[in-house]
């Protein structure tokens, strides 16, 4: 029941924000009684780091095939975007960037969570980044940390846009044209 009730949590943080999200809905959509929910989550707090801790073993690992894959760091790029894609259309915009919104509210060790949560996403797309500049395949300028962090706030922002215009398809466009644009 607890892994439904991080589905039913992760599902309205994306749709709402965290802020916007009460044990009382949870319970609701769950079908449990609120002191059910609270059972599993002492509080708000409790809730938001299991589901940081959630994406960084659910995404991580997809990511990570994609970037231990035997593929050109182009060809990466375009495949770690059409995880995002999929998200998108899925109604599922990336978690790390619905809790950033919520930080202020934070506590403290939910924030420290979830910079260690976008740090490690940064330092895998970074590795993509590098592979780029070993094979020449990639051109950008200044680290290739730095580029990761573009990248990912690209493909964040992208859905966000994609998702208030309503226009699914221009997600694919724009990560495409990025793409496009840094391959040698």
């Amino acid at each position: 029941m607890r892994e439904r009730v991080l589905d039913v949590a992760e599902k309205m943080v994306q749709e709402r924000g965290l802020s916007a999200v009460s044990f009382q809905h949870l319970a609701d959509a769950v079908g449990l009684s609120k002191p059910s929910v609270f059972h599993h989550f002492k509080n708000k707090e409790e809730l938001a780091k299991a589901l940081v801790e959630r994406c960084q073993t659910k995404y991580g690992a997809e990511y990570g095939e994609v970037i231990d894959a035997d593929l050109g760091a182009p060809e990466k790029l375009q495949r770690i975007a059409g995880i995002f894609e999929i998200g998108l259309r899925d109604d599922r915009l990336c978690l790390l960037n619905s809790l950033g919104q919520s930080v202020p509210m934070l506590a403290a060790a939910v924030q420290d969570d979830l910079r260690l949560s976008v740090s490690q996403s940064i330092d895998r797309y970074a590795r993509v980044f590098e592979q780029g500049q070993r094979e020449g395949s990639l051109r950008f300028e200044g680290a290739p940390a730095d580029a990761a962090a573009a990248f990912l706030a690209l493909l964040e922002g992208l859905q966000v846009l994609a998702r208030a215009k309503r226009d699914l398809d221009m997600f694919s466009r724009a990560a495409s044209s990025y793409i496009r644009s840094i391959i040698v």
